[in-house]
C-alpha cells in the first residue's frame, strides 16, 4: 500500500502487532429498488489483522456490518412516505407533527421527500425499536437545532436513494433545556446509526459536529460532503466505514472520531474501503483506542500542511491519530500534517506510504514494524520514531529527508531496501521518549545523540540490530550510532556520512560485532571507527588528504582481480569496508579510474577497474585491521576520551 503526504505526504498500510496481510474485501452491495428485499451478504467483522480466508479472495473486514446495514431495498407496500413541506407536513400512522418537527414513532420503514427551510426530523421510538429510512432528495435546514435527530431507537438505517442529493443544514446557536449539551451535530443520533446507498448526502455543521452517533456509526456506501466547525463524523462506541466517497472539511476539529474512553474495547476506527479527501483543523483521523484502515485512497492535510506556521501548539493536527494501535492493510493514503502523520502510544505496523510531516513522520511511545509496500517520507523530524522497539522485514523505504532517519531504543533491520538521508544520525539507537527540548522544528528527542567518541557512558540495552536488506545513509551526524551496540550478520549497509568533524559513519557506545553481509562506510577520519570485534576482514582506511566525491575507491588483489570497488557520493577522508570476498592478503589500492560492472548506490558487485591512480599496496593481516592510504597502519586520532575500540 501507499501512502502520501506532499508538504505532508503519506502513502501508507500499516499493521498493528503481529504479521498483516493485504486484504481486499468483497461485499455483496444491494441495488436498490422497490420490491421486497431480497437477501444482502453479511459481512463478517474482524477487529484484528485482515488476512485472506479462503481461496476465492473472500477476506474479512475490520468493522462489523449485519445482513440489515447493507440493504437498501424496501417494500413499498409497506413503506409509509413523508413528504416534507413549509406549507404542513402530514401526519400518518406512526408519524407526528408538531409546527415543523416531523417524529417518527414507531418502527418501520419511511420514505422521505420535500424540503424544511426551519425545521426538523426526529425519531423516536423504542429502545428495542428499528427504523429504515430512506432520504429520496430532501433538503432540512434547522436554525437552532440538529435537522435530523435521533432520540431514542436500537438502530436507525438510514438509505440514500440511488440519484438523489440529500442537504442537510444547521444554525450557529442551538436552543437547548438548560444544562445540556446536546443535540451536537446536524445529523445527531443517540441510537445506532447505519447510512448505505448510492446517494449523495451533504452536510453543513455550523454549530458543532456534522454526523454523530452516541453509539455505533456504521457508513456502508453513499456519498459525502460534509463541512463542520467541529468534528465531521463522530462515533463514541465503533466508526466503521465498508466504503463510499468522503469529502470532509473542519475549521477546528477532527474530520474522523471515536471517542469512547470508558470502554477498552470501543472507541475505535475501521476503514474498509472508500475514497477520502479530508481537509481538518484537528486531528484527520482519532481514535481513543484502535484505527485501522484497508482498501482506502485518503488524502489528508491538517490545518496548512506542514508548512503551517500558525497554529496553537497546545492543540494535536496528527494524520492518524490512535491511543493503541494504527494497523493499515493496503490502500493509499496522502497525508500532509502540521504535526505528526501518524502517532499512537501504542505499536504501528507499517506495508508502505508516502510521509511529508513538520515533525515525526511517524511517531510511537511503543513499536513500529514494517512489513512490506513503500514508504517515502520526508520529514523536519524523525523519518520514523518507536520509544522501545523500531523493526523493519521488508519493503521499500525512502526517507528523503529527516533530522534522524530512523530511531528507537532497539533498532532490528531484517529485511527491505532502506534509503535515509538525515541532517543529523541516519540511525539512531538511543534511549528515552520523543520529547521535545532545543533543537530541530519541533524540537530535539531527548535520545542519546551518540557517544562522542566513547565520552558518554555506553547503555548495551541499546541495539541496532542487522541482519538482511539494504540500508543506504546520507547523514551529516552519525551513519549508524548506538548508545550500545551495534550488530551485522547479513545485509548491505552503505553510509556516506558527514563530511565536518564531530561524527562518525560509525558510532557505538559498546561495541560493534561483524559477522557478515557487505558494509561500506565513509566519512571524517577525526571520528573514524571500524567494527571492534568481526569473524569477517574489514578494513578501515585513513587519508591524510580530502578525497573526491563521485571518485572511484577500489581494491585489487594480486591476481589482477577487482575485489572491491565504491563511489562515494560525498568527500571523505575515512572509509571502513567489509566484504565476503575481503580476505587477509596484499591489495593494491586505486583511486579514480571506471569499473565496467553493475552498479548500485555506488557500490559494483562485478566487473573490473581500468585506470585510476594506485596509491598504495595494503597488508590486510587481521579480520579488523586499520591502515593508512599509504600502507601503514594507522594511529587512532581525534578521539575525544576512552571507550569503544577504534582503529
Amino acid at each position: 500500500m501507499n501512502i502520501h503526504k506532499q508538504t505532508g505526504k503519506l502513502l501508507m498500510p500499516i499493521l498493528v502487532s503481529g504479521l498483516l496481510l493485504g486484504a481486499c474485501s468483497q461485499v455483496a452491495e444491494s441495488q436498490a429498488s422497490t420490491s421486497t428485499s431480497t437477501s444482502s451478504e453479511t459481512t463478517a467483522a474482524s477487529a484484528s489483522s485482515a488476512t485472506d480466508t479462503s481461496s476465492d479472495t473472500t477476506t474479512s473486514n475490520y468493522g462489523t456490518y449485519e445482513e440489515e446495514d447493507l440493504e437498501t431495498t424496501y417494500d413499498e407496500s409497506e413503506a409509509v412516505t413523508i413528504t416534507l413541506s413549509d406549507d404542513g407536513t402530514e401526519a400518518s400512522d406512526g408519524v407526528t407533527v408538531d409546527d415543523s418537527t416531523v417524529t417518527i414513532k414507531q418502527a418501520g420503514t419511511y420514505v422521505i421527500n420535500g424540503s424544511l427551510t426551519d425545521g426538523q426530523l426526529q425519531v423516536s421510538v423504542g429502545a428495542e425499536d428499528k427504523v429504515h429510512i430512506i432520504l429520496n432528495g430532501v433538503t432540512i435546514n434547522n436554525n437552532d437545532g440538529a435537522a435530523i435527530n435521533i432520540t431514542e431507537g436500537e438502530k436507525v438505517i438510514t438509505t440514500l436513494a440511488s440519484g438523489t442529493v440529500n442537504t442537510l443544514t444547521d444554525g450557529s446557536n442551538y436552543t437547548l433545556a438548560t444544562d445540556e449539551t446536546e443535540p451536537d451535530a446536524t445529523f445527531y443520533s443517540k441510537a445506532d446509526l447505519v447510512i448505505n446507498g448510492d446517494g449523495k448526502l451533504v452536510i453543513e455543521g455550523n454549530y458543532s459536529n456534522g454526523i454523530r452517533s452516541k453509539d455505533d456509526l456504521i457508513l456502508v456506501s453513499g456519498e459525502y460532503d460534509i463541512t463542520a466547525v467541529n468534528n465531521g463524523i463522530k462515533a463514541k462506541d465503533n466508526l466503521s466505514i465498508l466504503d463510499g466517497t468522503f469529502t470532509v472539511t473542519t475549521s477546528e476539529g477532527d474530520g474522523l472520531q471515536a471517542d469512547n474512553e470508558d470502554e477498552a474495547d470501543l472507541g475505535n476506527i475501521y476503514i474498509d474501503g472508500g475514497t477520502y479527501t479530508i481537509n481538518t483543523g484537528r486531528d484527520g483521523l482519532q481514535a481513543v483506542s484502535n484505527l485501522m484502515v484497508q482498501n482506502a485512497d485518503m488524502t489528508i492535510t491538517t490545518a496548512d500542511g506542514a508548512n503551517s506556521t500558525s497554529i496553537d501548539t497546545a492543540e494535536s493536527y496528527k494524520g492518524l491519530k490512535a491511543i493503541s494501535a494504527i494497523e493499515i492493510a493496503s490502500g493509499n493514503i496522502t497525508i500532509d500534517s502540521a504535526d505528526d502523520a501518524i502517532n499512537t502510544n501504542g505499536t504501528v505496523s507499517v506495508l508502505g506510504g508516502t510521509i511529508d510531516s513538520a515533525d515525526d513522520a511517524i511517531n510511537t511511545n511503543g513499536t513500529v514494524s514494517v512489513l512490506g509496500g513503500t514508504i517515502t517520507a520526508t520529514s523536519g523530524d524523525d523519518g520514523m520514531h518507536a520509544d522501545t522497539n523500531l523493526s523493519i522485514a521488508g519493503g521499500t523505504i525512502d526517507i528523503q529527508q529527516s533530522y534522524e532517519g530512523l530511531e528507537s531504543s532497539i533498532i532490528d533491520i531484517a529485511g527491505g531496501e532502506i534509503n535515509v538521508v538525515a541532517s543529523d544520525d541516519g540511525l539512531n539507537a538511543g534511549g528515552g521518549s520523543d520529547t521535545e527540548t532545543t533543537t530541530g522544528t519541533f524540537g530535539a528527542d531527548s535520545f542519546g545523540g551518540g557517544q562522542m567518541g566513547g565520552g558518554m557512558e555506553a547503555d548495551e540495552s541499546k541495539e541496532l540490530n542487522i541482519s538482511g536488506g539494504s540500508l543506504i545513509v546520507d547523514a551529516e551526524g552519525d551513519g549508524l550510532d548506538s548508545n550500545g551496540t551495534i550488530t551485522m550478520t547479513d545485509g548491505l549497509v552503505i553510509v556516506n556520512g558527514t563530511t565536518s568533524g564531530g561524527n562518525g559513519s560509525l558510532d557505538y557506545g559498546s561495541s560493534f560485532d561483524l559477522s557478515g553481509g557487505t558494509l561500506i562506510a565513509t566519512g571524517t577520519s577525526d571520528m573514524a571507527k571500524n567494527a571492534s570485534t568481526s569473524t569477517q576482514t574489514s578494513v578501515g582506511i585513513t587519508y591524510d588528504t580530502e578525497q573526491e566525491a563521485n571518485t572511484l575507491v577500489s581494491l585489487v588483489d594480486g591476481d589482477g582481480n577487482t575485489v572491491f570497488s565504491f563511489s562515494p557520493t560525498k568527500t571523505y577522508s575515512h572509509i571502513v569496508i567489509s566484504t565476503a570476498d575481503l580476505a587477509t592478503g596484499d591489495y593494491t589500492l586505486i583511486s579514480g579510474g571506471t569499473n565496467d560492472g553493475t552498479e548500485a548506490n555506488g557500490y559494483y558487485t562485478d566487473g573490473s577497474v581500468s585506470g585510476g591512480t594506485e596509491l598504495a599496496t595494503l597488508s590486510i593481516t587481521d579480520t579488523i585491521t586499520n591502515l593508512t592510504s599509504t600502507g601503514e597502519t594507522a594511529t587512532a586520532t581525534g578521539m575525544m576520551g576512552g571507550g569503544a575500540p577504534q582503529f
